[in-house]
């Protein structure tokens, strides 16, 4: 028999276990190869690598492969646990160390290349539905079916790159002594987590501190740079930790003395959980942080999402804005404008025409307060010294303070407009005087000519058509479309709501496949436990009671402190996001919700069924 021929049979004959680790391998692989199908896609080619989408899309790529190795990696350690007592077997046959590593790296190569062929096989045939609904999400015509040559190589080299690499290291964790001593039956006992107040309360004071200094002193953070924002997250990893594993042995310890802990099965359920407190930790923790990130990212890109068309009208308030500049030729205004009547004349639509005037050398815009009422629809009335400023720029509040301004100087700041009187950056802050006052001031006259059309999202094919025809032209006229900018905007952040989704789901699938495997891999030794205990008199029903709990634990308390953490910070965040992001979220969590719920029945059920089996 070659060895070879042994690796194979080895294979075969426990192959429950390397299922498992096989199917989590090609999930990973197959969530990768599917992303560099979306971003190596033809339509895509000439997108700027430097801008953010480009950026997005190489950042993204990166964190899909890096968590893929990691996931990975806890996958061989996984199932090496799980391999323990075999290895320990052929040890005590006589095979080396050596031999041993030679077996696992070779193990580990031949399923790893048949993950990585039956990810792109499995890949290639939901390509088109993949790619159909690609098109649907970023509403992009051109996302048409075709061969991924690219990405399967790309995706061949990384992932034999990856399973060479962790298969060589993994191998080193082999230990020869843990593997005989499981064999002969010894088990294991699993050290207590020692109770440690101090580290507990410097953890979050120090977690407490440079949160609040995020908040209220951005000169020290932007001083620090990168390296603040690295230690504020590790600081956040020990603190999550320490929460987790002194809360959880504070817990335990104070209901081992409430009268609740003679009751029924409580004494069985806390003994288990203290005998398993330390993998218990580690698992809530790795959990915790897992779904942490996909309530996170799903909420900032669902609300992101759906806020295009708010957030273009905030930089862009009308369907078609043109200005003709004071040096503009007067018969281009007129045919441009000829033109924009003529493409909009079947449509549902109103027309503004107003003016103001500019002081170009400071870029402030002065405009009467009867056009601004025409604008806005109001019925404002000014004093003769009084004035309001509005905003010009959108996020920046408008000028207030031109005591020395020789138009304002004499007039006082009647109110504050903080919304955009037009589009964005034209001019840094818009002053509406009285009438009379604006007549009087001689500063070069803007013209500008709005079109405002009802359902405007449904025009973006007439928008490009429009912006193609009348472009802006520095020093002549500027043209700018709220209906062009959602066009772009949304294809920008479709891409992103799809990066968003795809990281969702491997973070999420990840936090459900390591709770599976923490199962699988205590599973021999919970039902041996078990086997016993029944021979003392517990009941099946009290079984599944004690399992329900402890399981119920394992997936609800990681999402209970990922909620949490989500809802502390859009608490903190409550003044810089809208209504709709926290509406987002409250949907998106319950969705959660009822998914770990699901989850929790069918992990219930077959976790029972398979402690059952003898």
């Amino acid at each position: 028999m070659s060895f070879n021929h042994i690796v194979v049979q080895n294979i075969l004959r426990d192959k429950w276990t390397y299922i498992s680790y096989f199917l989590s391998s090609v999930f990973s692989i197959i969530i990768f190869f599917l992303f560099t199908i979306i971003a190596f896609h033809p339509s895509l080619n000439s997108l700027d690598p430097d801008s953010t989408l480009g950026i997005s899309l190489l950042l993204a790529s990166m964190l899909v492969y890096l968590f893929s190795f990691i996931y990975i990696t806890y996958s061989i350690m996984a199932f090496l646990k799980k391999k323990t007592k075999t290895l320990g077997i052929f040890m005590i046959t006589g095979a080396s160390m050596k031999q041993i590593r030679t077996l696992i790296f070779r193990e580990n190569i031949l399923i790893g290349a048949l993950a990585i062929i039956t990810a792109i096989v499995f890949g290639l045939v939901i390509t088109p539905l993949l790619l159909m609904g690609a098109k649907v999400v970023l509403k992009a015509e051109t996302f048409g079916m075709y061969f991924p040559l690219k990405a399967m190589v790309l995706t061949i080299l990384l992932f034999i790159g990856l399973f060479v690499v962790i298969s060589k290291i993994v191998t080193r964790f082999i230990n020869k002594e843990a593997s005989i001593q499981l064999l002969k039956g010894d088990t294991i006992v699993e050290k207590s987590i020692p109770k440690h107040p101090y580290l507990f309360g410097i953890s979050i004071i120090c977690s407490a501190t440079l949160a609040y200094l995020l908040k209220i002193n951005h000169h020290f953070v932007e001083s620090l740079g990168v390296l603040y924002y690295l230690i504020f997250f590790i600081s956040f990893l020990c603190s999550i930790y320490l929460i987790i594993s002194q809360g959880m042995h504070f817990l335990l310890k104070i209901f081992e003395k409430s009268p609740a802990y003679v009751r029924k099965t409580n004494m069985l359920l806390v003994s288990n959980l203290n005998a398993k407190m330390k993998s218990h930790a580690n698992m809530l923790f790795l959990i915790t942080i897992l779904l942490s990130g996909v309530f996170l990212c799903t909420s900032i890109l669902f609300s992101s999402y759906y806020n295009v068309a708010k957030d273009s009208e905030a930089n862009y308030p009308y369907s078609f804005q043109y200005i003709a500049d004071p040096k503009a030729d007067s018969n281009m205004v007129k045919d441009d404008i000829d033109y924009l009547e003529k493409e909009l004349s079947t449509i549902d639509s109103q027309k503004y025409f107003i003016e103001f005037k500019s002081n170009e050398e400071e870029r402030l815009g002065y405009m009467s307060v009867s056009t601004y009422n025409l604008l806005k629809n109001k019925s404002v009335s000014l004093h003769d010294d009084e004035f309001i400023a509005v905003a010009g720029n959108r996020d920046l509040e408008p000028i207030s303070n031109k005591h020395k301004d020789q138009i304002l100087k004499n007039l006082k700041l009647a109110s504050i407009d903080e919304k955009n009187l037009l589009s964005t950056g034209f001019q840094n802050t818009y002053f509406i005087v009285p009438d009379q006052l604006y007549e009087s001031i001689h500063f070069p006259i803007y013209q500008v000519y709005i079109f405002e059309l009802a359902n405007w999202t449904a025009y973006m094919e007439l928008a490009d058509k429009i912006m193609e025809h009348i472009p802006s032209l520095p020093d002549n006229r500027y043209v700018t479309s709220k209906i062009a900018l959602y066009d772009s905007e949304m294809f920008v952040k479709s891409v992103m709501f799809f990066i968003g989704s795809m990281l969702s789901l491997i973070f999420l699938s990840a936090a459900m496949s390591i709770l599976y495997f923490y199962l699988q891999t205590t599973l021999i030794q919970e039902r041996e436990k078990y086997t016993s205990i029944r021979k003392l008199g517990l009941s099946q029903k009290e079984l599944f009671t004690v399992v329900s709990k402890e399981l119920a634990i394992l997936i609800f308390v990681p999402f209970a402190l990922a909620i949490t953490m989500l809802f502390i910070t859009l608490f903190a965040l409550r003044t810089m996001i809208s209504i709709t992001f926290l509406q987002v979220s409250m949907i998106s969590s319950l969705c959660f919700l009822a998914l770990f719920m699901i989850s929790y029945l069918f992990i219930r059920k077959s976790y029972f069924k398979r402690l059952l089996t003898i």
